[in-house]
């Protein structure tokens, strides 16, 4: 099939890149043909292989996942609504103007109001029922000085330029055959780099490098670069993360706003593909078996942490 070949219906029958699927039906149901898998769901997995930390095992996966006939919505934080709208103004402007998607609140809004913003409010009201999204007027300035930072850096405009965000891409893992999918922010009609817009408090080297540590984000990299490959035939040499350090408290507009460029080593993309490995063999594995352990269904050891033994045998070592 046309790589990019439009489809009428949002379900997946056979591997390729699709253009048109919402992202509603991406995140919010299962779109292959059977239980497929994306890199937020496999960094869960990782709980069952020795890198477990809180939520991260194969119960909690299939809680949250399409397996689950009764699993509750995905909560609308303010960092989920406001990051996705950051991406919607960056990825998808037309989509950030329209005001039947976003709806847009007055300086000084406020619900409290209810006698000098009573049309403020009804509007609001309305617009939520109808299924916007709320934005404050700051928020607003916000996010579009946000996406302004991002353009007026060359090099990073120059990435999000010459191809297309929020391809769905979705194969089988050869190993196991499972369904693997991957929604690329910016998929590059060169195929020269993999691109992948982050948010974060702190976007200096040691600030990023711990997000890249704590969300995993070498194990998405691995699985997008993998995937670009399955499906157009040509893995892109260089993976990059555009990084734009949100405003802080105090932030007015006119201040400075840092955009980073950071890159992920060959060691890096090694790793993540290492642990995406063995979490899809668990996956296929929990998939044939039926069952998603959790934390520790049976007795298993748990004690003093390895740097706790060390202080210990330090102190001991002094006083002997």
């Amino acid at each position: 099939m046309n790589a990019f070949s439009p489809i009428q219906v949002p379900l997946i029958q056979v591997a390729g890149a699709y253009p048109d699927i919402p992202n509603d039906d991406y995140h919010g149901r299962e779109i292959c043909p059977a239980p497929s898998i994306s890199s937020t769901g496999l960094k869960k997995l990782v709980g069952a292989i020795g890198l477990q930390t809180k939520g991260a095992t194969p119960r909690h996966y299939w809680e949250g996942s399409a397996l689950n006939p009764n699993r509750r919505p995905q909560e609308k934080t303010d960092a989920l609504r406001l990051g996705s709208a950051f991406h919607d103004a960056l990825l998808l402007p037309e989509l950030w103007q329209d005001r039947n998607v976003y709806h847009v609140t007055p300086e000084g809004f406020s619900r409290s109001k209810t006698k000098a913003m009573a049309g403020e409010i009804a509007d609001a009201e309305a617009a939520e029922a109808a299924g916007c999204v709320i934005v404050s007027a700051d928020e607003r300035d916000q996010i579009d000085a946000m996406v302004a930072a991002m353009r007026a850096n060359p090099t990073c405009d120059a990435l999000l330029s010459d191809g297309r965000p929020e391809v769905t891409l979705a194969w089988q893992d050869k190993e196991t055959g499972v369904w693997l999918r991957i929604r690329p922010d910016w998929l590059r009609d060169n195929l020269s780099c993999g691109i992948n817009v982050k948010t974060a408090a702190d976007a200096s080297h040691n600030g990023f490098q711990a997000d890249v540590t704590k969300y995993r984000y070498f194990m998405s990299a691995a699985l997008e670069l993998d995937g670009i490959e399955a499906i157009m035939g040509k893995c892109p040499p260089l993976y990059v993360h555009p990084v734009i350090e949100k405003p802080a408290k105090g932030w007015q507009l006119g201040d400075y706003l840092p955009v980073a460029l950071w890159t992920l080593s060959d060691d890096d993309l090694a790793y993540g593909r290492a642990l995406n490995r063995r979490a899809i063999q668990t996956f296929a594995d929990c998939l044939s078996a039926d069952r998603w352990p959790s934390y520790a269904d049976e007795p298993a050891e748990c004690g003093v942490s390895p740097w706790m033994r060390k202080t210990i045998n330090e102190l001991i070592g002094e006083e002997a």
